[in-house]
């Protein structure tokens, strides 16, 4: 009885020993893949409790915990991985397209779901989740895997955690996921290259890897013109005024979209406003015209416009940012405006973000910390002191791929031959900025 117990004992203190803080990867130099015949998923190669026993007085995890091979392109099924080592290639651009996964401990089993190139969620269609060996994706469609899902079942679950992280396109290594959180990418057509798993006792710190969110999500922005109108001069059968407003309109009925409905709702009102006084405005430019004049615009077909076109100029880590280029023009004048407006929300409640919530600085050093980023731009067109002045936590900004951009429109700290100074501020700059690629989770 001593015995058994001083044998569970150090099979406990092994075992923690051996999980805590381990990177990807490390189990596998320690345990060698079992061989074919032991890797069918039948209860012949499962670990059962009193063989733990025995292997506490010689090697622990001489056994594989977990088992798992990939559908590459090109390739096809990959020998079977184990216990963090990569399933999946590298450097190759090579899609996985199918996974199979065992948990190799008596008592426990495994069940996943992965989201597919045309498909989506497995789970959300009768294809349905995967247990226990089963292949999970496609053979022979070419579709990659974009995301996957994994998480314990059976008697044992509640004492164990599984880990994962993949090798996704245009990323690398992401961050590492457990118990059934996503990992990997929707909505970008990214595709994923690797895989390494890992089970491990319950509250064993997470393996150490680099990436720092596990799944990144694009959501859809449909683009719509919600209002379309003119003005047309029947003696010339011609249209003189022309309107039109584009904004995002989600049909999603999430409490966040249903928060980004409503402030486009209340920006497009605004501009809806202005309307009547354009339209004066317009009417007298065309009216006032001569003959002539107008056979001209009619020529070349051009009118005063109201108009606003958006884009989507960053869509990811939770994070949305939109542009709106605001246009007026009256026929005959010298040139057009183009007002650009921008709005950044938080994806997962709908709330708008302004530049002060992006700035790790003191709001008292914001002026004159971002006037110095303008100063580097070296424009002597660009007045400073207008700069400084009309800096704030509410300036003008949108993000990109490179970087929070702020700027100012025409007219503002520069003549409108200057265009629109800006400055882009990297994303690593962690003196000016929060971590925004990872600051909602």
């Amino acid at each position: 009885m001593k015995r058994k117990m001083l044998l569970g004992m150090m099979l406990l203190l092994v075992v923690l020993l051996a999980f805590t803080a381990i990177p990807f990867g490390v189990l596998a130099e320690e345990a060698p893949l079992i061989p074919d015949t032991q890797t069918t998923g039948g209860a012949a190669e499962l670990v059962p409790l009193a063989e733990a026993e025995k292997t506490a007085e010689t090697m622990v995890l001489s056994v594989p915990t977990c088992l798992y091979q990939t559908h590459i392109q090109n390739q096809g099924w990959q020998e079977w991985r184990a216990d963090g080592t990569m399933s999946g290639t590298e450097g190759l651009s090579y899609r996985l397209e199918g996974i199979q996964i065992k948990a190799n401990i008596e008592n426990l089993g495994v069940t996943y779901q992965t989201h597919i190139e045309n498909i989506g969620w497995e789970g959300d269609t009768d294809r349905g989740w995967k247990s226990d060996g089963q292949m999970s994706g496609t053979e022979g469609l070419s579709y990659r895997l974009e995301a996957i899902q994994i998480k314990l079942t059976g008697a044992q679950a509640a004492n164990y955690d599984i880990w994962y992280q993949v090798h996704a396109q245009n990323i690398g290594w992401m961050g590492v996921a457990k118990n059934g959180e996503s990992a990997g990418t929707a909505g970008f057509g990214y595709r994923l290259e690797g895989i390494r798993i890992v089970i491990a006792p319950k509250g064993t710190p997470a393996p150490e890897g680099p990436g720092d969110r596990a799944f990144v999500e694009r959501i859809n922005v449909p683009l719509q013109v919600t209002y379309q109108d003119a003005i047309y001069d029947p003696a010339y059968n011609y249209k003189t005024v022309n309107f039109s407003y584009q904004r995002p309109v989600f049909s999603d009925t999430t409490p966040a979209l249903a928060a980004i409905n409503a402030t486009y709702d209340g920006l497009e009102n605004e501009w809806k406003a202005k309307i009547p006084a354009f339209t004066v405005k317009a009417l007298n430019y065309w009216n006032n015209d001569s003959a002539t004049l107008k056979e001209t615009h009619m020529k070349y077909n051009t009118r005063s416009q109201m108009e606003v076109s958006c884009k989507e100029v960053y869509n990811k880590n939770n994070l949305l940012s939109l542009q709106q280029d605001v246009y007026s023009n009256f026929v005959g004048s010298t040139h057009g405006y183009h007002e650009l407006t921008a709005h950044t929300f938080n994806t997962q409640t709908g709330e708008e973000l302004q530049l002060g919530d992006l700035l790790s600085i003191d709001q008292s050093q914001l002026k004159s910390k971002l006037t110095s980023e303008f100063s580097k731009l070296n424009r002597k067109d660009v007045d400073l002191n207008d700069v400084y002045e009309q800096l704030g936590p509410t300036a003008k900004y949108y993000l990109t791929d490179a970087g929070v951009c702020v700027y100012f429109n025409q007219y503002e700290v520069a003549c409108y031959a200057s265009g629109r100074p800006t400055i882009t501020i990297p994303y690593s700059r962690t003196d000016l900025l929060k971590p925004i690629e990872t600051m909602i989770p």
